[in-house]
């Protein structure tokens, strides 16, 4: 792990000396507009009939470009809330990001604080599924807003999910890959894990795409991605050093987190200046990192949820749940497509902003 770490911030020092060849080409409808609205956070007036809730918010982290600005958006939330009605609450994650079993004890401890609701984003779609399955019972019962991915359990403490519609999402990565390549050559789709649903769709959603809109570009990985998750980092790299030397000419990676973009772009920075120009990477997700990138040219442009709405909006869809007593199962967070080629959008520059990212 720290060889891949040090790697990717080696790649982040050496930026601007990044040699990418770049053709002019008509831009597409992903690069001029983004294909999504980025909502503006909800009121925090006094009217909305708020009771003084208290509100766990429990995440696999609370750190990083991305899950930070997610923490952030929670926490505003609860200020706002804090002041108006009185709400407490709290965002907390395990040490390790991967530790689905201190995860576990969060919710245990969340529960004997006789929280009112909890906000879940699980580290483990199977463990933490049937955790919560076999947990929760008519004595504890908890409502439990999930957010950015699904959980596999059936139990119906589970009263709403706020999550981005990430086969679409892919779908529109597929777009900007079609436009990055001209519809040319091969692609790599970098996916998460099988044992996910919205995991899942990241990827599938670009793989159909272009299975049917661009015939004449080839996927190295077969019909699934190739499952970055099911391996270590050190492996995740070599899969993409080793994808790079045995398929000579264009290609693409489609990634779906921003740290296999970061990967990527490490595998990419170890070939020679010609055979980089012959490589673009699009991401899924966007932080201060993917801007970095696109504006030196080696990220060709990202998929983007908005994390400060998906915190920040979760906190106030469990008050709706917790004043009406019902709510939306299925809730969408906005994302936004970002390249180079539309930075100027109303749009993208509001998306950017809400992430306090500099265009």
């Amino acid at each position: 792990m720290k060889k891949v770490f040090a790697l990717v911030l080696a790649v982040a020092m050496v930026l601007t000396m990044f040699v990418a060849c770049k053709k002019e080409e008509e831009k597409s409808s992903a690069s001029e507009v983004s294909q999504s609205l980025v909502s503006e956070p909800g009121s925090s007036s006094t009217d909305a009939g708020y009771g003084s809730y208290k509100i766990a918010n429990i995440y696999g982290t609370i750190t990083g470009d991305y899950w930070g600005i997610v923490y952030n958006g929670c926490m505003a939330a609860l200020d706002e809330l804090k002041a108006a009605y009185g709400v407490d609450g709290y965002c907390i994650a395990p040490g390790n990001s991967n530790d689905y079993t201190q995860q576990m004890e969060l919710i245990e401890a969340a529960v004997l604080k006789e929280v009112d609701g909890i906000v879940l984003s699980n580290s483990n779609a199977d463990s933490i599924g049937a955790f919560v399955t076999d947990y929760f019972n008519e004595d504890n019962w908890t409502p439990i807003i999930l957010i950015d991915r699904s959980l596999n359990s059936d139990s119906d403490v589970i009263v709403s999910k706020l999550m981005s519609p990430t086969y679409e999402m892919g779908q529109e990565e597929a777009k900007l890959a079609i436009e990055a390549t001209g519809g040319k050559g091969n692609y790599v789709a970098l996916g998460i894990g099988p044992e996910n649903q919205n995991w899942v769709d990241r990827s599938m959603g670009a793989i159909d795409y272009l299975n049917e809109n661009a015939p004449e570009m080839v996927s190295l990985t077969g019909e699934e991605p190739y499952w970055m998750a099911q391996v270590d980092e050190v492996q995740q790299l070599g899969f993409c050093q080793d994808t790079i030397t045995a398929n000579p000419g264009p290609m693409i990676f489609i990634c779906s987190t921003e740290g296999y973009t970061n990967i990527a772009v490490a595998a990419i920075s170890e070939v020679s200046a010609e055979r980089q120009a012959e490589i673009k990477v699009v991401g899924f997700d966007f932080s201060k990192t993917g801007m970095s990138l696109i504006q030196n040219d080696v990220l060709y442009g990202a998929v983007g949820q908005n994390p400060y709405l998906m915190g920040y909006n979760a906190v106030y869809a469990m008050c709706d749940y917790l004043r009406d007593g019902e709510i939306e199962m299925d809730q969408i967070v906005p994302y936004c497509v970002v390249t180079k080629n539309n930075l100027e959008n109303e749009e993208v520059k509001a998306y950017l902003a809400s992430m306090k990212i500099d265009a």
